[in-house]
């Protein structure tokens, strides 16, 4: 290995900081790794036609199956690519890299090793798994290749920099030292593996390499789906007989492949598979123990070698043999850390483990988290293990014990790595307290992929610290990512130096140490990284089946027939029971302790609780929060909103969980009477049990109220509760959330949200006679609540200029939109609510509402043309409408008209872009007019003051009907304005008003 080092420039080279074009990798329908080969679709043809005209300077990358969409903008690119007509095939039997077939005898090798293991029918016999990304990436951000001149620069975050400069000289042909990688982050390598940033960076210099230019590419959650893709890297299989004296005898070791290390999706879409041979019968991986009549096995190949791919399998290897021993104990009721000692013949190990164990107080019990909060579980667990030295020397090799305690929340997932206990002979020169200090302060850090999260319909956020965002939407410079850029040499090494070297230490007992404690403390084990707070909180909710399949995403067979007749028993019987009109009472018990629950599930229930908009229903005018009291009127009748605070007469406070899970699924109070769907709980049955339980925490965590709700007031016969029964029998399936597999982890995201906690349906989709939502074309097809209109979210937007992805995120994440205007009414507390959320929900809800609209992903040239065409069209009014102009110049004119004169305030939207003037109800513009605008919740927007004690009915219909008029030309006039006037107002019971109140300016 070549020890040149590179120096580290100063700042970062200007066609990286200030990229032009912009490019999207469109990935085949099915594509993957199956453990041997890469297998994807094949792609046919190309229809360029069908991009053309679209904005941006659209061009088209083809390489094989690749195929990259590049333009002006990212936004640009992202809409060229969902109109790209693309025609793929199936592949064959036979993927990527059959050109250099493995060998005849090593493929027999490894079917007489695989069927060794099956006849051995070992008592112990399990199988571990390592994945090929363990997740998509650390934060958000751009990946910038500009390959020019015979030589390629990179910008991007890499875990693996030596990995990624092997895929890239395979890619280009160029020797290493013509490729340059910076960085912010280098210290973050941390030998476990790859994430996606590898896979956005060869999609970067493809379309660079092809087109001569810097090409960016947004590295964010959507690269999930080369996660899933490319699946399981590494296999190792492991199977041991026990004797009478419960030594380990027949002990089976077989490793598939010699390193984990799978080249980026790009590599192989591209035709440009990288190197392989494989052979039979190479040096085995190293085991520390002695066992009787051990067989330790691998496939040798030299794609991937070097010291990245090197210190990957001895983790990988680690972490199934230290796993496998804990198995083998615990299943047969052993100590651990003794069942190692019985086959241990190495002295020095044997006194390194007696030393950490009495370090780490082994046999103590751990003290129990239930007292403290009954969320938490605690559990610890050992691993050791014995490298060569650099010389390949075993005796003198490094020998490493590791201890571990571990923190599980069992509602959240989150697991914390509490305590470490690291243990290393490295011989008498090595400062063992600062090596210590090193390691602790690096598995910590490493621990981050391992115990993180990842995006999934129901965890908050993408699960990154995304302090550091760049706007995606936009073009421009870098600079806010290059503060302090980072060289690496052709061998991912970082030219500034760490605190202290660890080439000399030993990190792969670090994953097998957090599983085994993972094990002790859940009951639980995984036999494959990452152990994500998702994955975590799946096993816990199903022990039955936790996440222990020997063969991952393997289907598996199930008998039909069997459980046929009982499942459609098991359907009548359900029904039956929730057509059943009086239920059970459920138990009062003790207000749960303000301090019961931990911080972390407290705060997950608190944006549980924004998402939901808990508060905007359960407060009353003047009210305090969750109190209830807020008058609703429906057509059946006015009904008032409870109090969700824990007071334990008037509020919740002596709810169970059980009796709070019901009413939020089923819609039956603790009590047992029905509720009403006016409370969505046909929309909160989606929410996945984790976030039901952290929103339970958190209201039983707020102070509680006593406030008594006044008696509803419904006509006969809908003040009789048990008719609810039947509702619920027609209406009300209490299932949960179920991903589309067919989406990307954005969309199932914004679906979870918008479907279940944020219930957009419950204002955006019209009813039926008996209340309940309409199904079909007419989901979010827009609807009449309390007076107000809650526009189409689906293909029947009236909105004069198409809404896109971005305007959304506006609009949802700030509460204006410069295209459509600002969030007001009921919106205007939804969005208050939104505001508390990570932003990578609140585009998760932007992009799940754009798929149903079937909008861009920004905002073309094009567009923003015609929307400066209708302001320009506006600026005069129809002549013969004087009285209503008169009115405007008044009331209006002076904030929502660009005079030129000093303004104190202005309408940031101009009235010719606002959607409401475009509908076919006038009902959203009286309101605003008799009652204003009020836009807290939009910084530096301003309010607009109501004007319902200033204008007589006649008045606000002759200012409505101007406005049609004037800034929605292309629209007919309204004919109802009179009767919603009238309406509108009574509804809203202003006590000033009056039918021939005096015209007041205001």
């Amino acid at each position: 290995m070549s020890e040149r080092q590179l120096s580290t420039p100063m700042e970062l080279p200007a066609p990286l900081a200030s990229p032009r074009r912009f490019g999207v990798a469109v990935r085949p329908p099915h594509y993957g790794w199956n453990g041997e080969h890469f297998i994807s679709d094949r792609l046919v043809a190309v229809d360029r036609t069908s991009v053309e005209g679209l904005p941006g300077c659209v061009e088209i990358v083809n390489e094989g199956d690749f195929v990259g969409v590049v333009a002006d903008s990212l936004s640009a690119a992202k809409d060229a690519a969902r109109h790209l007509q693309l025609e793929w095939r199936a592949p064959s039997a036979a993927g990527q890299g059959d050109a250099a077939p493995l060998p005849a005898t090593t493929e027999a090798a490894s079917r007489e090793l695989a069927a060794g293991h099956a006849e051995a029918a070992s008592v112990h016999r399990h199988d571990y798994g390592w994945p090929s990304r363990l997740r998509w990436g650390d934060t958000p951000g751009w990946v910038v290749a500009d390959c020019s001149d015979q030589r390629l620069r990179l910008w991007g975050e890499t875990i693996t920099p030596e990995a990624l400069i092997q895929d890239l000289m395979t890619l280009t042909g160029l020797p290493a030292e013509r490729i340059e990688l910076y960085g912010t982050t280098p210290a973050r390598v941390s030998g476990l593996g790859r994430h996606c940033g590898d896979d956005a960076a060869v999609d970067a210099a493809v379309m660079s390499w092809h087109l001569g230019c810097p090409v960016a590419v947004w590295l964010d959650a959507a690269y999930i789906r080369d996660v899933h893709a490319l699946a399981q890297a590494q296999r190792i299989t492991l199977s041991a007989d026990l004797a009478k004296s419960g030594d380990i005898a027949d002990y089976r070791y077989h490793q598939s492949h010699a390193s984990g290390d799978i080249a980026a999706v790009g590599l192989w879409l591209c035709g440009r598979p990288p190197a392989r041979r494989t052979e039979g019968g190479g040096t085995p991986p190293f085991s520390p123990y002695a066992f009787s009549n051990a067989q330790v096995t691998t496939r040798r190949d030299d794609h991937g070698t070097g010291r990245h791919s090197e210190n990957l399998a001895e983790i990988q290897q680690a972490f199934a043999r230290e796993s496998f021993l804990d198995e083998v104990a615990h299943d047969s009721g052993q100590d651990p850390l003794a069942l190692r000692l019985r086959h241990l013949d190495d002295a020095r190990g044997v006194e390194l483990i007696a030393s950490v164990s009495q370090r780490a107080r082994w046999g103590e019990a751990l003290p129990s988290a239930v007292a403290k909060s009954p969320e938490r579980m605690r559990g610890r667990g050992f691993a050791y293990s014995q490298l060569p030295d650099r010389h390949e020397r075993i005796p003198e090799g490094v020998r490493s014990a590791w201890i571990a305690d571990v923190e599980v929340n069992r509602i959240t997932g989150d697991v914390t790595l509490t305590r470490l206990v690291v243990g290393q002979d490295a011989g008498p020169e090595v400062d063992t307290e600062r090596l210590q200090q090193t390691l602790q302060t690096r598995v910590l850090g490493s621990a981050r992929p391992l115990l993180g999260r990842g995006p999934a319909f129901d965890e908050w956020g993408d699960g990154r610290d995304d302090a550091r965002h760049v706007d995606s939407t936009t073009g421009g410079a870098l600079a806010t990512r290059t503060d302090m850029p980072t060289k690496e040499n052709a061998y991912g090494e970082a030219t500034t130096s760490l605190p202290q070297t660890l080439d000399d230490v030993n990190l792969a007992p670090g994953v097998a140490v957090i599983a085994n404690a993972l094990f002790d403390a859940t009951g639980v084990r995984f036999r494959q990284p990452p152990f994500t707070a998702g994955r975590v909180r799946q096993a816990l909710q199903d022990q039955a089946n936790p996440f222990q399949e020997e063969a991952p995403g393997r289907p598996t067979k199930r008998p039909r027939r069997r459980w046929l007749k009982a499942a459609a028993l098991t359907a009548v019987a359900g029904t039956a029971v929730m057509a059943w009109p009086w239920k059970g009472a459920i138990a009062p018990i003790n207000r749960p302790a303000a301090n019961l629950y931990s911080a972390e599930t407290i705060e997950r229930g608190r944006l549980v609780a924004a998402a939901g908009d808990c508060a905007a229903c359960h407060t009353a005018e003047g009210g305090r929060e969750n109190a209830g009291g807020r008058a609703f009127e429906t057509p059946f009748g006015t009904l008032y909103s409870t109090n969700l605070t824990p007071d334990e007469r008037t509020g919740i406070g002596r709810w169970s969980y059980a009796a709070f899970e019901r009413a939020m699924r089923h819609g039956i109070s603790r009590d047992g009477k029905h509720l009403y769907p006016a409370f969505p709980y046909t929309a909160f049955a989606k929410i996945s049990d984790a976030d039901m339980q952290a929103l339970y925490a958190y209201l039983m965590a707020q102070p509680a109220v006593s406030a008594e709700r006044p008696a509803n007031a419904l006509n006969f016969p809908f003040n009789f509760r048990p008719l609810m029964a039947g509702w619920n029998a027609l209406y009300h399936a209490p299932s949960s959330f179920e991903p589309d597999p067919g989406q990307s982890d954005l969309y199932n995201r914004g679906a979870y949200l918008a479907e279940g906690l944020g219930h957009c349906s419950a204002c955006h989709t019209p009813r039926n006679i008996m209340g309940a939502e309409r199904k079909g074309e007419h989901s979010l097809a827009g609807a009449m609540v309390d007076g107000w209109e809650a526009p189409p979210l689906n293909r029947l937007s009236s909105s004069p200029i198409p809404w896109s992805e971005a305007s959304l995120y506006d609009y949802l994440r700030h509460g204006a939109s410069s295209l459509h205007g600002a969030a007001s009414g009921p919106m205007a507390p939804v969005v208050a609510g939104l505001g508390e959320l990570p932003e990578y929900d609140v585009r998760a809800l932007a992009h799940y509402v754009a798929v149903q609209m079937g909008a861009p992903a920004g905002d073309s040239e094009t567009v923003r043309a015609d929307a400066a065409a209708r302001i320009a069209t506006a600026q005069s009014g129809p002549i013969d409408m004087e009285e209503g102009e008169r009115l405007f110049e008044g009331a209006c004119a002076g904030c929502h008209m660009n005079s030129g004169a000093p303004s104190f305030t202005s309408a940031q939207t101009a009235l010719a872009l606002n959607t409401n003037l475009h509908s076919q109800h006038p009902d959203n513009v009286i309101q605003s007019i008799l009652g204003g605008v009020h836009a807290d919740h939009v910084p530096g927007l301003g309010n607009m003051p109501g004007f319902a004690d200033s204008f007589s009915d006649s008045q606000v219909v002759t200012l409505t009907a101007y406005l049609r008029a004037r800034f929605a030309p292309d629209q007919a006039p309204w004919r109802n304005i009179e009767s919603r006037v009238t309406t509108i107002r009574q509804h809203n019971n202003n006590p000033s008003y009056t039918p021939e109140a005096t015209t007041r300016r205001g």
